[in-house]
């Protein structure tokens, strides 16, 4: 399975960067990853991942993917979150990589609907709820 990959670069007296690259317009990462990626601790990730998924704001099913395999003879599973996932989490962690991750969707999303702004004149969201995923035209 291709994951992609996402880095946040913090460095003293220059501008942060997120480098990313999707995988089938999409990205996986586990919980540590979420951890390291937003400079918090494990626990925090899993908290936030529960209070998301109790009340169904995501529904884990959706945004997850569990991948078996064996090693050294026994059956291990890793579980994998989505880019949704990373997007929910980083509006409610309070650290300054959350928050420079936040900037970059943002803008990303502000760069993407000016493109298509200037190509078509219209945009048009449509919600499909049977899919549970948003859709722009």
């Amino acid at each position: 399975m291709e994951k992609g990959y996402i880095e946040i670069k913090v460095e003293e007296g220059k501008t942060p960067t997120v480098e990313a690259q999707l995988v089938n317009n999409n990205l996986w990462l586990t919980k540590s990853e979420m951890a390291r990626l937003f400079n918090c601790f494990y626990m925090k990730i899993d908290a936030n991942l529960r209070s998301i998924f109790k009340p169904h704001l995501l529904w884990e099913e959706d945004v997850s993917y569990t991948h078996r395999f064996t090693y050294k003879g026994k059956e291990c599973q890793v579980e994998y979150f989505n880019l949704e996932v990373l997007i929910f989490l980083s509006y409610r962690i309070a650290t300054h990589e959350a928050k420079i991750f936040r900037q970059f969707v943002n803008s990303s999303l502000r760069e993407h609907l000016q493109k298509k702004k200037t190509a078509e004149k219209k945009i048009v969201w449509v919600f499909l709820p049977e899919q549970k995923n948003f859709w722009m035209n």
